[in-house]
């Protein structure tokens, strides 16, 4: 889903090319384009969504809830799609533009919502098999003594699913592309010219106060409150205290029993808060408890977030860099081809558009590829802190026990949340090959461990690369143009979309 929304909001958050756009379609066609293509492909959804449910009644129910789970991100991306094509081919941002006009992020809201609308109208379609798999559920919970909470209505699951895994993420972003458009508005009211380099850097500096400020919004969006006063409290707290991790609150994460899952929000201790579901508490052994703890302690310990931003500036820098001269070329042979000014025009914007699709996928990838690496450092950062002896005092090497704790919540978060444990995610990787790692560690002195040396040197390449890339801008002589300050890329719109 964080892959899907950044698409969304890159696409809409796109700024149109100096000359003006290519040919496009009426406003009011490439409206009812979008519109009914959104239409039929939720049509087209729920009758499947029925069928699917019909067939539940077979002897391969299991195989209907994964052609489920299949529609369901189907839909979501087709949705997306649908706006992104609009974008692009028909001139949908500029047909909401005309009618909502240029205020703010308003029309990029309002040519956002036909996706929204959908990604929530999928997820009240499919709730069906939500209530199936939580049915199903009711017995074991029953049997093994765990609480039963009462189900939330239709609408309440979809609200709490796009408060979770939507507005978490678009809110901040919301308020990056505000700021940008903001400082946009005023640099065209003044007769300053700034330099290149201001007109990224001074919107790009904004994204550190609404990162440190961004949390206490998801955790009110999450609806958590403080974890009552107990055994389990005090114990995480001292887990915080022995990792040396200064944090707001530890808080209980409501979702009803049906989500096994842990987070640490906040860059800064007193607007840092650990969260952890009620799902998690009711279902994971003490010990497990405990290491899905330590691994959320690790990204604030080893400050993972920070350096996943800039490890995310510096591949788009890079990126950027390295595409800059193929574009330069490519822009000034078309321009020397000649022709007609509107079809030069277009194929400028073409190209544009390609090379941003080539730097922003090249950085989510990359992106991808750090995070995952970071996890594997979180994993064995909770391993090491459960190798503990007799008396609770750490052990110099990771023992099979520590090992242990973590690839069993492992087994456990998965097993809940209904997860393979050889499904590849593009944060996270799979569980089988985070549990393959973990017995890597096994015996290993806890102050030499692979990953940890990986891990630095993904840091220090990041920083070497940012340093070098502006070290360039400052040095460059060359009076062309690059990618930076071309308009298809330079303002601070795509400035701050490219950042998770």
């Amino acid at each position: 889903m964080q892959v899907l929304l950044i698409i969304l909001a890159a696409v809409v958050l796109l700024p149109a090319p100096e000359g003006g756009f290519p040919a496009r379609l009426e406003p009011l066609a490439s409206i009812g384009l979008v519109l009914g293509g959104m239409v039929t492909l939720l049509l087209v959804a729920a009758l499947n969504a029925r069928l699917l449910q019909d067939r539940l009644a077979g002897d391969r129910p299991l195989r209907q809830f994964e052609r489920a789970a299949r529609s369901l991100r189907f839909v979501q991306w087709a949705a997306v799609g649908i706006v992104a094509a609009g974008v692009l081919a028909t001139g949908f941002r500029e047909a909401v533009r005309g009618y909502v006009g240029d205020f703010l992020i308003i029309d990029e809201a309002v040519t956002m919502a036909p996706a929204l609308f959908a990604l929530a109208a999928a997820w009240w379609i499919f709730h069906p098999f939500e209530v199936r798999a939580r049915d199903a559920t009711l017995i074991r919970r029953l049997d093994e003594g765990l609480p039963v909470h009462a189900a939330p209505s239709r609408g309440a699951w979809v609200a709490m699913q796009f408060r979770t895994q939507v507005l978490i993420l678009l809110v901040p972003l919301g308020l990056l592309a505000v700021t940008g458009e903001l400082f946009e508005a005023l640099m065209t009211r003044t007769t300053f010219d700034p330099p290149a380099w201001i007109a990224t850097a001074v919107p790009a500096s904004v994204i550190v106060p609404i990162a440190i400020l961004a949390p206490a919004m998801v955790v009110r969006l999450l609806g958590a409150r403080p974890l009552p006063e107990g055994e389990v409290r005090t114990t995480l707290e001292s887990m915080c205290d022995r990792a040396g991790v200064r944090v707001r609150n530890i808080l209980l994460w409501p979702t009803g029993g049906r989500l096994v899952n842990a987070a640490v929000t906040g860059f800064v201790g007193r607007l840092r808060w650990v969260l952890l579901t009620d799902g998690l508490l009711e279902t994971l052994r003490r010990e497990q408890v405990m290491a899905v703890m330590a691994h959320e302690l690790a990204h604030a310990r080893r400050r993972h977030m920070p350096w996943m931003g800039v490890g995310l500036v510096a591949m788009s820098m890079v990126l950027a860099e390295a595409i800059d001269p193929l574009l330069a070329a490519a822009r000034s042979a078309r321009i020397d081809a000649g022709g007609v000014d509107a079809a030069i025009i277009a194929d400028l914007w073409w190209m544009d558009i390609g090379a941003t699709v080539v730097v922003l996928t090249g950085t989510l990838l990359g992106f991808g590829w750090i995070s995952r690496r970071f996890e594997r450092q979180a994993d064995a950062f909770a391993a090491v802190r459960m190798s503990v002896d007799a008396d609770d005092r750490p052990l110099d090497t990771v023992s099979v026990d520590g090992v242990d704790a973590m690839r069993s919540a492992l087994t456990a978060v998965a097993g809940v949340n209904g997860v393979d444990l050889k499904r590849f995610t593009w944060r996270h990787g799979s569980i089988a090959s985070r549990q393959r790692h973990l017995l890597e560690l096994i015996h290993r002195p806890v102050d030499r461990l692979p990953i940890d040396r990986v891990v630095r040197t993904i840091e220090i390449a990041s920083v070497v690369a940012i340093a070098l890339v502006v070290g360039r801008w400052y040095l460059s002589t060359s009076s062309e143009p690059s990618i930076f300050e071309d308009p298809g890329f330079g303002t601070p719109e795509i400035a701050l979309v490219g950042r998770e």
